[in-house]
C-alpha cells in the first residue's frame, strides 16, 4: 500500500482546546460509567456538565476566545467514543450541544466573564431539555402521557398550572448551576498561570487519498435511515407491524455487534427499561391495553438505544473517520488525534483521584495546573516527526559530546527494526557499553485503544532498576518519551523517579505530535526544545554541552 507523508500544523486556539476536551473527556470516561451505575436519574448528566464547564472556564479564565468552546466540546465528544459504556452517541450530542450553548453565551455578552457565565447557564439549562428530548426518543408520546398523568393523579388540581411550575423551577435551578460553575472556574482561573501554546507540527503518514468508497458508509447510512423511519412512522402503525419490524431490527444489531450485544445483557439497564415500559400504560391506556402496548414501548426503546449504538460503532471505523482527514476537516482530525495521545495523561491522574462532592472542583484545578518539578537542572528535548530521524540525530550529539570526559552519559537509543512508519519493533542500544536488548515487538496496528507494541517486562524492570541510581553527574537519556509513558508505562516510572528524587540532567527525544502533552504531563515548560529540522547537530551539541557544564560547575559550588 503505497503511503504519504505530510506536515500539518495546529493553531494555538486549537491547542488549548485538545487540552480542556482532554480533561473533560477524562472525566466524561472516569466519572461517566460510575455515575450512570447509580441510577440516579438526571445525577450523572448534572455532574458532568456542570464539571465540564468548570474545565473549560478555567482554561479560558485569562483568555476567552471565542471558537474555544464548541472545540473543546467536539474534542470531548470524539474522545466519549472510547468510553466502555455502550450508548455513546446521545452523550456525544449533549456535550456538543453545551459546547455551542457557551459559543451562544461569549457572542451575546462577549468574551468576558459575563458572557462565560451566561454560556454556562445556557450548557446547563440544556441538561434537562436533552433528557426530555432523549425521554421522547425512547418512549414516545406515552412517556408525556405518563407524566401528565401522574402530576394529575397527585396534584388533583390544575394539571398545566403545577407543570410550568414545576418545568420553570427545574430550570431555574440549572441556569444558576451553571452560572455557579462558569464563575467559579473563571475564578479560580484567574489566580493560575496562562496556557502557553504555539504552532505545533505534525508529521503524518497514511494511505495515499483515493476516491470515498461510498460502501464504507453504507451501513452507517442503513442505521441512520432506520433510526428516522423507525421514529416517524413507528406510532402510526399497528403496534404488531411496529413490534415485528423493531424487533428483527434489534435482532440482526445484536447478532452483528458486539457492544449492543454486551449491553442488553447488564440486568442493570434492561430491568428498568423494561419495568418503565410496563409502567406507562397503567397510567395512559386502558388495561386490557397495556400487555401489548408495554411491549410496543419496550421495543420502541430497545431499538433507539442499540440502533445509536451501532451508529457509534461504525463512526469509530477507521475507513468512516478517515473520511475526516480531509480538506474542512482536517483541524477536527488531527486535533483529535493529539488529544486521543493526551487522554492517557488525564485518565491515569483522575484515576488516582478520591472523588468526592468537597474535594471535586479542587482536584481538577490541580490537574489543570499541573504542579509538579520546578527546578532549575537543565531538560533537554530532541524532537521530530514520526521516522525523521530522532534517534540519528541524537547518537551524533552523543558522538561529539562523548570526546568530553566531563560528561557522561547512561541510558538508551531506541533502534528500530524494519521500515518507517509501521516498525516490526525496538531494540535498545545501551549507553555507555553498547549492547543491545529487545524492548518490543508488533503485535497491531497503531491507534487507540488497542496497544500497538508487545514489552519486554524484563527489560524494562531491570533497566529502571539500572537507571534508577545513576551517578548525581550521569546524564539519562531516554529515547523516547511517547504514548506508553503518557499512559504511565513503559519508562514512565523512570522518568518520573528522577523528576522528584533527583537531579540529574535528562535528554529525551519526543515525537513532535506528543511534545506538548509530554510537557503538560510532567510540567516541562522549562525544557531546552531542539528540533531536528531546525537546529543542527553540531550546534545542538554545542548548546547542550555549555548547559551541562554550567549546571555541573554551579552544583560544584553550592
Amino acid at each position: 500500500m503505497e503511503r504519504n507523508r505530510a506536515v500539518y500544523k495546529l493553531s494555538p486556539l486549537w491547542q488549548r482546546a485538545i487540552i480542556g476536551g482532554s480533561i473533560w473527556g477524562a472525566l466524561e470516561i472516569i466519572l461517566g460509567s460510575a455515575l450512570h451505575n447509580l441510577m440516579v436519574p438526571m445525577v450523572a448528566g448534572t455532574l458532568l456538565a456542570f464539571l465540564g464547564v468548570f474545565t473549560v472556564s478555567v482554561i479560558s479564565a485569562n483568555d476567552i476566545q471565542r471558537g474555544f468552546f464548541w472545540r473543546a466540546a467536539l474534542i470531548c465528544a470524539l474522545l466519549k467514543s472510547v468510553s466502555p459504556s455502550a450508548v455513546i452517541v446521545p452523550p456525544m450530542v449533549g456535550i456538543m450541544v453545551e459546547g455551542l450553548l457557551m459559543e451562544v453565551g461569549v457572542l451575546v455578552l462577549g468574551a468576558n466573564a459575563f458572557g462565560l457565565a451566561l454560556g454556562g447557564g445556557l450548557a446547563m439549562l440544556s441538561i434537562p431539555l436533552f433528557k426530555a428530548v432523549r425521554l421522547y426518543m425512547l418512549y414516545g408520546q406515552g412517556i408525556v402521557d405518563f407524566f401528565m398523568g401522574l402530576i394529575s393523579q397527585v396534584s388533583k388540581s390544575n394539571t398545566i398550572v403545577i407543570t410550568n411550575a414545576l418545568i420553570y423551577t427545574i430550570l431555574i435551578i440549572y441556569l444558576i448551576l451553571g452560572l455557579l460553575a462558569a464563575l467559579i472556574g473563571f475564578s479560580l482561573g484567574l489566580k493560575g498561570s496562562t496556557f502557553g501554546s504555539s504552532q505545533i507540527e505534525l508529521t503524518i503518514f497514511g494511505e495515499k487519498r483515493g476516491k470515498v468508497a461510498f460502501s464504507n458508509y453504507l451501513l452507517l447510512i442503513i442505521h441512520l435511515v432506520a433510526l428516522v423511519a423507525y421514529l416517524t412512522y413507528a406510532s402510526a402503525m399497528p403496534f404488531a407491524i411496529a413490534i415485528l419490524s423493531g424487533g428483527v431490527y434489534v435482532l440482526l444489531i445484536v447478532l452483528f455487534y458486539e457492544r449492543p450485544r454486551r449491553m442488553l445483557l447488564k440486568p442493570f439497564f434492561i430491568v428498568p427499561v423494561l419495568v418503565f415500559s410496563f409502567l406507562i400504560p397503567f397510567f395512559t391506556t386502558k388495561i386490557a391495553l397495556v400487555p401489548v402496548y408495554g411491549i410496543y414501548i419496550f421495543v420502541r426503546a430497545i431499538f433507539v438505544v442499540v440502533t445509536l449504538a451501532a451508529i457509534g460503532t461504525e463512526l469509530a471505523k477507521p475507513a468512516v473517520s478517515q473520511f475526516f482527514n480531509r480538506g474542512f476537516f482536517s483541524p477536527v482530525y488531527y486535533a483529535s488525534s493529539m488529544a486521543f495521545n493526551a487522554l492517557p495523561i488525564y485518565l491515569n491522574v483522575f484515576r488516582n483521584i478520591n472523588f468526592s462532592a468537597s474535594n471535586a472542583i479542587k482536584d481538577i484545578q490541580g490537574v489543570i495546573k499541573n504542579s509538579g518539578w520546578s527546578g532549575n537542572r537543565p531538560i533537554i528535548i530532541i524532537t521530530g516527526g514520526l521516522g525523521e530521524g530522532k534517534s540519528t540525530y541524537l547518537e551524533n550529539i552523543l558522538k561529539i559530546l562523548g570526546k568530553d570526559k566531563a560528561i557522561n552519559f547512561r541510558g538508551f537509543i531506541a533502534m528500530g527494526i524494519g521500515a518507517p512508519p509501521l516498525r516490526e519493533g525496538y531494540n535498545l542500544r545501551i549507553i555507555p557499553d553498547g549492547n543491545e536488548m529487545m524492548l518490543c515487538h508488533r503485535i497491531g496496528a497503531c491507534g487507540l485503544p488497542n496497544k500497538s507494541f508487545e514489552f519486554n517486562d524484563e527489560v524494562i524492570k531491570g533497566l529502571t532498576s539500572e537507571l534508577v541510581s545513576i551517578k548525581a553527574d550521569d546524564i539519562l537519556v531516554i529515547d523516547e518519551v511517547g504514548r506508553m509513558e503518557l499512559y504511565g508505562e513503559v519508562w514512565a516510572e523512570l522518568i518520573e523517579h528522577h523528576l522528584t528524587k533527583t537531579k540529574n540532567v535528562l535528554v529525551l527525544t519526543v515525537r513532535r505530535e506528543n511534545l506538548m502533552h509530554v510537557v503538560e504531563r510532567w510540567n516541562l515548560t522549562d525544557a531546552y526544545v531542539f528540533d531536528i529540522n531546525k537546529v543542527g547537530v553540531t550546534d545542538a551539541a554545542n548548546s547542550i554541552k555549555n548547559l551541562v557544564l554550567s549546571y555541573h560547575a554551579a552544583s560544584s559550588r553550592k
